[in-house]
This record gives C-alpha cells, sequence and structure tokens, in this order.
C-alpha cells in the first residue's frame, strides 16, 4: 500500500484551483472538506507575522486567533446514507473526521507536539504516528470483515421483497382498533 505524507495531502487543491492529484483517485467522501487558505497561500509575510507553518488553515487573524496552535485541512468520511433514525429529508452523518494538529506556543519553552486528532461521533481521539498506525490497521482489518458482511448480505438478501402496502395499511388499521378496545375497556372498569 503507498502512503502519502500528510504534508501532500495537506491541501485538496493545487494552486491552480485544480484537484490535486494525489486525490484524484479517492473517492469523494474521503476527499478534505473544503477549507480556508493554507498558510502557504496566504504568502510569507503571514507565516513569518503568526509563526505558522506552511499546512495551517487557520486564520490566527480571525476568529481562529492567536498563533500557537495549527490545524491542516479536516479529512471528512461521510456516510453512504442517512442513519436508520435520520428523516428521509436528512443528509448523510460524518463518520470521521481528521486533522494534523501542532502546538508550538513558546516552543523553547514548552516544546512542539503534532497529532491527528480524529474526530468520531461526539469524541475524539489524539493520535501520534503510532496510534495513526494502529488506528489505520484496526480500521483495515475491520473493513476485511466488513467486505465478508457484505457479500453475506448478499447472499442473504437474494430472496428479499417489498411488503404489501395494502396489507400494511389494513395491519394498522387493525392493531389501531385492538388497542382502542383495550383503552376501552380499561376505561370502562
Amino acid at each position: 500500500m503507498t502512503r502519502t505524507s500528510a504534508a501532500a495531502l495537506a491541501s485538496a487543491t493545487d494552486p491552480t484551483g485544480k484537484e490535486h492529484p494525489l486525490l484524484a483517485d479517492l473517492p469523494a467522501t474521503l476527499a478534505p472538506a473544503p477549507s480556508p487558505l493554507t498558510a502557504a497561500e496566504r504568502g510569507s509575510d503571514w507565516i513569518a507575522l503568526y509563526d505558522c507553518t506552511p499546512w495551517c488553515t487557520l486564520d490566527h487573524a480571525g476568529a481562529d486567533g492567536q498563533p500557537g496552535w495549527h490545524q491542516g485541512s479536516i479529512l471528512q468520511a461521510i456516510a453512504p446514507a442517512p442513519n436508520v433514525n435520520a428523516l428521509p429529508s436528512d443528509e448523510p452523518d460524518t463518520l470521521f473526521e481528521a486533522r494534523v494538529t501542532q502546538t508550538r506556543a513558546e516552543a523553547a519553552v514548552w516544546g512542539i507536539e503534532s497529532k491527528i486528532w480524529l474526530d468520531y461521533g461526539r469524541d475524539t481521539l489524539e493520535l501520534d504516528v503510532a496510534g495513526t498506525d494502529r488506528f489505520i490497521a484496526t480500521t483495515e482489518a475491520f473493513l476485511l470483515k466488513l467486505r465478508g458482511l457484505r457479500d453475506q448480505l448478499a447472499l442473504v438478501s437474494r430472496d428479499d421483497f417489498p411488503g404489501d402496502q395494502d396489507a400494511q395499511v389494513a395491519f394498522r388499521a387493525a392493531e389501531d382498533a385492538r388497542i382502542a378496545a383495550i383503552d376501552a375497556a380499561k376505561a370502562g372498569r
């Protein structure tokens, strides 16, 4: 498997606005989410002023605040369909979001710490390189097993068929009548 450096994946587009060649073969659900300009795209004055890394996408002059903490482009994996409890009009959820982060405020005193933040649901994993490798390995093992489940689903779903809508309406009406009769009997006690 070819591994690509995080720096190479820092932006989904090159300065010409074309799709980055390293991301061209990725499914759209794995491409980085649209993000603001990188520090490199903002220029060397920006990098010098905020002691910013070239791959950082934070706006240190605006809502993202002062220098010292840096974040790269966000990579998202979107669910292929809305969750089972969603409304038909709901959009699919984000399964994962990942980004490189780096803390470097007062680096001479506190050092520099770089991690991947991997958000899943309402929680976040903070992973170093070894932790990221373990996450990738467990995810790849899961995907192998998921492919096996998909093959099993393909076999067992061959006999699937939709229900009879008229029969469903009659079933619900009979169920509602039964519940109403029970409620009436309880009220008459």
